[in-house]
């Protein structure tokens, strides 16, 4: 059986870096990242994640796109899908909600809090 996937998709190297990193420590999952939201889209159709870490502001394709792209989709109606992003504003936390986002972490965010999401995420998937 394949492993269950994780991808995270942020254009800052830093970011991505550190978020796989919290990841890999914490759940044993297949994880892969990309830095480009169309490039995230077409890794994504191919390999169905169990689980979309997603920065907002990408180059190619917004993080709002993408989710709404995912959501429209059936083969991913078992992936979950976390926004993460500086962009704060109640209005852009509520727009992710609106598309269905399955949570919002707003940058910067302390690690052992965004392990408790996501982990608290999969095991409702599980």
């Amino acid at each position: 059986m394949p492993k269950k996937q994780i991808l995270i998709v942020d254009d800052d190297d830093l970011s991505r870096k550190l978020i796989s990193r919290l990841v890999s420590k914490e759940f044993d999952y297949e994880i892969t990242s990309k830095a480009n939201g169309i490039e995230a889209l077409e890794y994504a159709r191919k390999h169905i994640p169990q689980l979309i870490i997603l920065d907002l502001m990408l180059p190619g394709m917004d993080g709002f796109e993408i989710l709404k792209k995912v959501r429209e989709d059936q083969k991913f109606n078992q992936t979950k899908v976390v926004l993460v992003s500086a962009k704060s504003r109640s209005e852009d936390i509520e727009h992710g909600f609106d598309l269905t986002a399955d949570e919002y972490i707003t940058k910067p965010f302390q690690p052992k809090e965004f392990t408790a999401r996501i982990r608290k995420l999969l095991t409702k998937a599980a």
